[in-house]
């Protein structure tokens, strides 16, 4: 496989969202969790690696959790509002925003954290906090943050059939995918974070991924029985560390969210979280806050990428629709962007959140470039060696990655690994699959040497071990 950090991340449609393992997913499911000690850092303490023998899911829009409750006579806060409707002027594409001085200002936003209480913005209200050392509490910290919080709709081609309420509680997990439509319809939902005055919106990739259009509905601020409807562009997403940036545009200025920083968290300290949980469009609990605390710190977990992401686990109730949502603190500040759960019948309460700070340079690579343009590769094409390859590809390991590939334009091209070349180590530690190797790349930047330990067949039938020293180059592919 290329070695671009890429993982199949299609946006699962309402009635399809049943794995074989009995697990329900709303997106992306994550390879089995791998958790591992991390390095020790210099605030705070760390998680402890732990073996999950669960799923850890990705929780976008539109799907239900397979029994979780039954649905057929709840109706969400999310229904019986009035909408006003909205275009946009915002470029399209993956290709970042060509507007500088609205870069340097969304760039100037990312980097703004704090751990006091978040600026004044355009509030039609003052919020003043009132609890202890300056915080919100909690009813304060939703009036003055929820504005900030926006609901995505995810519009495809692709057309899926009505769906049955029955589906979700039995855990109905057939295709009933209906011919391409000509015209984009509603597929599934998330949330997402406005970061900027001028449209910037922080979400998941998961959610944004597929999509043929984007509808963003953001409150009125003076009426709560409004919301406005945007068409939102794409201004840059990543799926290995499910991060993206859309934009919406409006002459009047939005409440925009203070970025924060994740670092100065602690275990046992309070958040709260808003976003839009639900099972469908018609059933939903939009701008709905739960709470609860920092269960744990840097818990690791290797996506299907293999890229190793920093999560902030929590015991605040996290559900479908949430995916792209904030974290809070009670100064107000966006401290993680909700992304994942675990589902399973013995786990309950284990909630994660992307953590602000590796969302960060991450936020300022796609506003700039739109892909993130420092994450390093090799600059090869591996094959995952099995038995049933190696027979096939007629090499005498049956374990490693085979070189069938090397990109002339990188540094790889002059450090003397050849096709046919089978990789066995990274620095030293055995890989054995895309996973390992990226997973160890993650740890590095582009321009850094890393050393690739290959068996190669030599001129009398036997096989040598070569290491090669290898400048890691970048990697343009989201």
């Amino acid at each position: 496989m290329e070695q671009n950090y890429n993982y199949n991340n299609g946006y699962n449609n309402y009635d399809n969202n049943m794995n074989s393992t009995g697990y329900t997913y709303a997106q992306q499911q994550y390879a089995q969790p791998q958790y591992t000690q991390p390095q020790p850092r210099k605030k705070g303490r760390f998680a402890k690696a732990a073996a999950l023998v669960a799923a850890v899911a990705v929780i976008g829009g539109g799907a239900g959790f397979g029994g979780a409750y039954l649905a057929g006579n709840v109706i969400g806060t999310g229904s019986g509002r009035v909408t006003a409707s909205y275009s946009t002027t915002a470029d399209s594409g993956n290709g970042g925003n060509k507007n500088d001085e609205s870069v340097s200002a969304a760039i100037a936003a990312v980097n703004s954290a704090s751990t006091e209480a978040a600026a004044e913005k355009v509030y039609p209200t003052s919020v003043t906090a009132t609890g202890e050392n300056g915080e919100y509490t909690l009813p304060e910290l939703y009036e003055a943050v929820n504005d900030t919080i926006v609901l995505v709709e995810v519009y495809k081609k692709d057309s899926v059939s009505g769906t049955d309420y029955y589906d979700y509680f039995f855990g109905y997990g057939g295709d009933r995918r209906g011919s391409e439509s000509s015209e984009p319809e509603l597929a599934g939902y998330g949330s997402g974070i406005v970061f900027t005055e001028d449209g910037y919106i922080l979400t998941n990739a998961h959610v944004v991924s597929g999509a043929d259009k984007l509808v963003v509905k953001v409150n009125d601020y003076n009426d709560p029985d409004v919301t406005h409807e945007y068409e939102a562009a794409v201004i840059g997403s990543d799926e290995s560390t499910d991060i993206a940036v859309i934009k919406i545009e409006r002459d009047e200025a939005f409440i925009a969210a203070k970025i924060g920083d994740s670092d100065s968290l602690k275990v046992g300290q309070q958040i709260a979280v808003i976003g839009n949980p639900g099972i469908t469009a018609e059933i939903m609990f939009a701008h709905s806050m739960t709470t609860g605390i920092v269960s744990a710190l840097d818990v690791e977990c290797l996506n299907d990428n293999g890229y190793s992401l920093s999560l902030i686990q929590t015991d605040a109730a996290i559900n479908s629709g949430n995916s792209g949502g904030g974290m809070f603190d009670m100064y107000g500040n966006v401290v993680g962007v909700v992304n994942s759960k675990i589902i399973a019948t013995t786990y309950e309460g284990i909630g994660f959140a992307l953590t602000i700070d590796e969302a960060k340079p991450i936020m300022e690579d796609l506003l700039t470039y739109g892909y993130v343009k420092s994450r390093p590769v090799l600059g090869i094409t591996t094959v995952e060696l099995s038995e049933y390859r190696a027979q096939l590809y007629g090499t005498k390991l049956s374990q490693g990655m085979l070189v069938a590939s090397i990109n002339e334009d990188a540094p790889v091209a002059k450090s003397g690994l050849q096709v046919a070349d089978i990789i066995t180590k990274v620095n030293g530690t055995n890989v054995a699959s895309l996973m390992d190797v990226q997973s160890i790349l993650s740890k590095f930047k582009v321009g850094d040497t890393v050393t690739v330990t290959v068996a190669r067949e030599n001129a009398f039938g036997g096989v040598d071990s070569v290491d090669i020293d290898i400048e890691l180059t970048e990697s343009k592919s989201n």
